[in-house]
């Protein structure tokens, strides 16, 4: 069996690493989240142009692009997990601890009542495993908030995250040894069976459970291996990138006039080279890339926030402060995340 084991040249190794705007990507995707949970969060009509869906899609694509890109640079398996677990899980864990500790002054329980409550044991040991929606609430907080009662909703997809972290030493070892090609050929086709049953099932059923599962978060971790495609096949996309943005216009004009089923298969790809190509070909937008990074704790801590700053009905008495509070108060939390846990851990 004929092994590959250079699956991107020297070349384009260099290459991606150049003048790049996936921090601004991320900044930009970042405020979106903030906003559509804000929204949602205090009932208030949604006037962001990005969706909740799209933010992740871009996020899972970016995901994939990048954490491929330094697995593969780096080379070793114990390089790369140590650097994904310095990256993730203390600003984690952080996270989860202090909203635990906040509930303290928030809830109408009292101090041991609410720390040694099984709730709170729960909710402790489902979030710093991933596994969030075991334990999304702490006891007492947040249950007249309006539509959730979650202390961190957002960290939903921080599971899915983990399991493409485990999944990429597999699928690079895989590649190596099967060819890239057969791989990526192999993980689409899955994916476009799987839709195609769903979608076979919904439409002779009736049930909607078909497309909710069709259109449900684990389904989006074809956005990862979309981001990835595009990073293994970056050669021919640089050499081609004019044609490959005007038919992934064509096809974006051709879903929204003619709501084609077979269409939305392929998709997930048509998205990620959009995204790819606004991150290489956007030049004005390269300034923030050698600035340090806080995008992950704008997503670590804007949920909770705004949690907070409606327990104490602040967006009932002026929606417009409330929103600058939970920029300010997410935005400095950020920075104290990075400065004081990220980059220290991350420079090590």
């Amino acid at each position: 069996m004929k092994h590959e084991k250079k699956l991107i040249s020297d070349e384009i190794i260099e290459r991606v690493r150049r003048d790049n705007c996936f921090d601004i990507l991320r900044y930009f995707f970042a405020l979106s989240l903030i906003l559509v949970h804000f929204c949602t969060l205090t009932d208030t009509q949604q006037f962001w142009i990005v969706s909740g869906q799209m933010r992740v899609k871009a996020f899972f694509t970016i995901t994939g692009f990048l954490v491929v890109y330094s697995y593969i640079r780096r080379g070793k398996l114990s390089t790369y997990t140590q650097k994904r677990i310095r990256r993730i899980l203390p600003a984690y864990a952080t996270v989860i601890i202090l909203c635990i500790l906040a509930g303290i002054f928030i809830t109408p329980l009292n101090g041991s009542q609410y720390l040694f409550s099984t709730q709170t044991l729960k909710y402790l040991l489902a979030n710093i495993t991933f596994l969030n929606f075991l334990q999304p609430s702490l006891p007492g907080l947040f249950p007249d908030s309006p539509v959730e009662t979650a202390v961190n909703g957002s960290l939903w997809s921080m599971k899915y995250e983990i399991l493409f972290y485990i999944l990429v030493p597999l699928i690079i070892a895989l590649m190596r040894r099967y060819g890239k090609k057969n791989i990526l050929i192999a993980i689409f086709a899955t994916y476009i069976a799987f839709r195609a049953f769903l979608d076979f099932m919904e439409y002779h059923t009736g049930k909607e459970i078909y497309n909710a599962i069709s259109t449900s978060s684990p389904t989006t971790i074809i956005y990862f291996f979309s981001g990835t495609t595009i990073l293994l096949c970056f050669d021919w996309f640089c050499r081609h990138i004019k044609t490959v943005i005007i038919a992934c216009v064509a096809f974006f004009l051709a879903i929204a006039v003619m709501h084609w089923d077979f269409l939305y298969y392929v998709e997930p790809l048509a998205f990620s080279a959009i995204i790819i190509a606004i991150a290489y070909y956007c030049k004005p937008l390269n300034f923030l890339q050698h600035y340090d990074n806080i995008s992950y704790g704008l997503y670590l801590y804007h949920y909770p926030v705004i949690q907070i700053l409606i327990r104490y009905d602040i967006h009932q008495q002026n929606i417009t402060l409330c929103l600058i509070l939970t920029f300010v108060i997410t935005i400095i939390l950020a920075l104290l995340s990075w400065y004081i846990i990220e980059k220290p851990l991350l420079n090590r």
